[in-house]
């Protein structure tokens, strides 16, 4: 397991999902940056779509509805993201999604509020969920990623950012 994999297995462990951690990073993607959905979808059982065309129409978020041009991928973002933090990126796959496979279980940030200034893209890292992805992921957006949100592991009232 990669650093990637080992910081994700210590968080699992950290918010007691210690035994995801052999699951999560059989292949994980190397690129830097995290998917994000809307805070409205991040209930533990939702199916979510994570990256695609259409990524502002099927999430909502707490602050308003995102900008069209988002399709999901946060390249600022760091790759084990943080509770409170902030992230930016740019339009489409302008910002550079992983080229996959995607891992099983990716953790995915949780937005209240993604605004577009110009070329840039921002939000915030209201929680961070544990996504079991689902197949068919590619990084045009017209191949959408989608999972099922399986755990918390920050934010939101419960876990603790780690």
């Amino acid at each position: 397991m990669g650093s990637l994999g080992t910081c994700v297995a210590t968080r699992l462990a950290v918010a007691g999902l210690a035994g995801l951690a052999a699951l999560t990073f059989a292949s994980s993607a190397a690129a830097e940056g995290s998917f994000v959905i809307g805070s409205a979808n991040a209930a533990v059982g939702s199916s979510v779509t994570f990256w695609g065309a259409h990524w502002w129409q099927e999430n909502t978020l707490g602050e308003g509805p995102a900008p069209a041009s988002f399709k999901g991928f946060a390249d600022t973002a760091a790759t084990a993201p943080r509770c409170g933090e902030t992230w930016t990126t740019r339009p489409g796959n302008s910002s550079e999604p992983p080229a996959g496979p995607l891992p099983e279980l990716m953790e995915v940030i949780v937005a209240t509020s993604i605004t577009k200034s110009g070329p840039t893209i921002s939000g915030n890292v209201h929680e961070v969920v544990l996504v079991q992805t689902k197949p068919g992921y590619a990084p045009d957006p017209g191949h959408a990623g989608t999972g099922t949100v399986i755990a918390k592991v920050c934010g939101g009232g419960g876990g603790s950012p780690t």
